[in-house]
């Protein structure tokens, strides 16, 4: 019997571990989706959703700072208007790769988190801030991001395709 509570305990511990490691490298609370996460630095920042995330209810906030102290929270939890409103998104298709990223637009600013792999170049993650639809700083990961930056999440999500292409500082 004590063998079998061990080995059960051992089951769960494997099933809810990962999501206690991304909690701790994010922003993002035990009972949130991490949607994506890294350091840039001496901040993090995260990509965080409810579990019941969709085009119609939950949510979806851009967070950064140092972890356990959030700088910039958006968008607000209590905004009357839906939470997509704010939110764009889109992929890309590269040679040799692909990627994707979300636009969270707050007024005349615009903070994209991307993830891409290209030939040539490698891997490009971060997040870049844009003022009046031109960058003014861009904030590369300095580890492996956490990502579930997908056209598979942007459709189950009913998230919008952003209009406005970004195209990720120095890949010219």
């Amino acid at each position: 019997m004590r063998t079998a509570s061990i080995y059960i305990s051992g089951l769960i511990g494997l099933l809810f571990f990962p999501a206690l490691v991304d909690a701790k490298e994010s922003h993002c609370q035990i009972q949130e989706q991490v949607i994506f996460s890294c350091s840039v630095g001496e901040k993090t920042v995260s990509v965080c959703a409810s579990k019941n995330f969709s085009a119609h209810s939950g949510y979806l906030q851009y967070r950064f700072g140092s972890l356990g102290m959030s700088e910039l929270i958006f968008p607000a939890m209590n905004a009357s208007d839906p939470v997509t409103q704010f939110i764009r998104a889109r992929t890309w298709i590269f040679a040799g790769g692909g990627g994707g990223y979300l636009r969270f637009i707050n007024g005349q600013y615009h903070y994209i988190v991307y993830t891409a792999i290209g030939k040539g170049w490698g891997t490009k993650d971060g997040v870049a801030v844009e003022k009046n639809h031109q960058v003014i700083t861009n904030l590369e990961c300095q580890n492996v991001p956490i990502s579930e930056i997908s056209e598979d999440f942007f459709t189950r999500t009913g998230l919008q395709v952003d209009q406005n292409e970004f195209e990720i500082p120095g890949l010219n």
